[in-house]
């Protein structure tokens, strides 16, 4: 789904959300929630979620709910089996699951001789059989026990009908970095100035074939057409001409000497001459050819050719205008290969020692990392700004996945070291609350507490949680904002010490 779509898709949502506000709600597993109370139990395994959500009927010994199977964040549909409960391997009760929608399967089961059984499930589901222990539950275990003070209920059809993902709270090795700000340039390795090879003008006559600035050009295309100056006393004139001369009268003699109306002499005089000819005027308007173009003489134009692909990143000449051979006409730069020039404190520069790597942000919420085999410190500039404090860098990029723009101002971290072990999300779990930063942290499957965190640094796509989740806890990372509609006005807290 693009960016638009899912954004259309929230906001719908959003509004379906507010006016469900004010009206009844008839889905089954939220009517008369106010008046049932609901024991939990989830158990995630690799992409599949599964929760039994049920009551618990002290006087009749059973338990009456809902299981919901989530696949990849998705209802799983015509699933079948059984829910038991088992003691020292022994079932004492079961019961099957029977479909009542998408995702969602209800069920009556019995407890047995056992006051505290294992609740088990055996399910098949897409030509898969699934085993899941959901753990005890317990007959005489009364109110359901809350997790945690501030719980959020975000029943499961809800989180089907919108993009909703979750991730678990995982340690890793955040390097220290430096940060600087610049923006990308042509690598001067990979910079080619086209020159005129002769003296001339832009042919005005052509406007269609001349480049502009930023344009890509492809190998063979044509890139400027020059035709000679109106005086014929130019060098390119008279070179042109004394090769077609050497050329008519070397086809002239191949002639004759079929007829034996020339000697074999004479024959071999005028081939020598026209081949020194040839060399001479293919000699003369190769000047200047450093490689980047090809030029080709036809209709008393000399047409030059790019011989790379490349972006135009300046022009020089223009239709009309006179040129003097070894004048430019444009210059080239390929893509692929970037350098960033970079300004940042000279104090923690000097603490660049190896680069490991280099962390972009290319738009306002999106960052990527080159890793160590992608760049190269080119240069550093011992020289600081005028205020004393800054000083320069020049990093060589391999850019051929395009992910930065010639002249693309940016924000960059410098990876200098490996750094120590953290606890880190995914950036998009982050949800900034007025001056609280917000993440939800999923209990059940329907239910998410909201907890403040302390943030640190981030790099990868992921932010460093200094205070307020551990290792392993899960939270949401695909729809935060829908879940802090849900939320309502419910006050913030001040978090939990973990």
């Amino acid at each position: 789904m693009n960016r638009q779509l899912k954004l259309c898709t929230t906001l719908l949502f959003s509004l379906l959300l507010l006016s469900a506000c004010g009206e009844h709600d008839h889905d089954h597993d939220s009517e008369d929630d106010h008046d049932h109370e609901y024991h939990r139990m989830t158990v995630w395994e690799e992409n599949m979620e599964w929760m039994v959500k049920y009551e618990l009927h002290e006087n009749s010994g059973r338990i009456e709910g809902e299981l919901y199977i989530s696949k990849n964040s998705s209802p799983v549909r015509d699933a079948s089996g059984t829910l038991r409960f088992e003691a020292a391997g022994t079932i004492e009760n079961e019961t099957e699951i029977h479909h009542e929608r998408s995702g969602m399967y209800h069920f009556e089961l019995f407890f047995g001789d056992t006051d505290t059984p294992d609740l088990t499930a055996e399910i098949s589901a897409d030509g898969e059989t699934y085993r899941i222990r959901f753990g005890e539950a317990d007959r005489f275990a009364g109110h359901p026990h809350l997790p945690a003070d501030e719980i959020v209920e975000f029943e499961k059809n809800r989180q089907w009908m919108i993009d909703f993902e979750t991730a678990n709270a995982s340690v890793r090795n955040i390097p220290t970095f430096v940060s600087a700000i610049g923006k990308a340039v042509p690598n001067m390795k990979h910079f080619m100035e086209v020159t005129s090879p002769v003296d001339g003008h832009i042919d005005q006559g052509n406007l269609s074939i001349m480049p502009v600035s930023g344009e890509q050009i492809r190998r063979g295309d044509i890139i400027s057409a020059i035709s000679p100056p109106l005086n014929a006393e130019n060098s390119w004139v008279q070179n042109r001409l004394a090769f077609i001369q050497a050329e008519e009268a070397y086809e002239r003699a191949k002639r004759l000497i079929e007829n034996k109306a020339i000697s074999q002499r004479e024959f071999q005089q005028r081939e020598r001459e026209y081949e020194a000819r040839r060399a001479g005027y293919e000699h003369f308007i190769g000047r200047g050819d450093n490689g980047t173009i090809h030029i080709i003489d036809e209709d008393d134009y000399l047409y030059l050719k790019a011989a790379q692909n490349g972006v135009v990143e300046r022009i020089y000449a223009t239709p009309g205008r006179q040129i003097n051979s070894g004048d430019p006409i444009l210059t080239l730069y390929n893509p692929d290969y970037l350098w960033l020039e970079l300004t940042g404190y000279s104090d923690e520069l000097d603490r660049l020692t190896d680069l490991l790597g280099v962390e972009v942000q290319i738009g306002r919420d999106r960052t990527s990392t080159l890793d160590q085999q992608s760049v190269t410190l080119i240069s550093r500039d011992e020289q600081s700004d005028l205020t004393g404090t800054k000083s320069r860098v020049t990093i060589a990029i391999d850019n051929r996945n395009r992910l930065v723009k010639a002249n693309q101002p940016l924000r960059a971290k410098l990876l200098t070291g490996s750094g120590e072990p953290k606890v880190a999300v995914p950036s998009s779990a982050i949800f900034d609350e007025d001056s609280h930063r917000v993440v939800f942290v999923q209990h059940t499957g329907d239910q998410f507490e909201r907890r403040v965190v302390n943030t640190g640094s981030s790099y990868d796509g992921y932010v460093v949680i200094e205070e307020g989740l551990s290792e392993g806890e899960r939270v949401v990372t695909d729809g935060v904002y829908p879940l802090h509609l849900v939320a309502g006005n419910a006050e913030i807290g001040h978090g939990h010490s973990h």
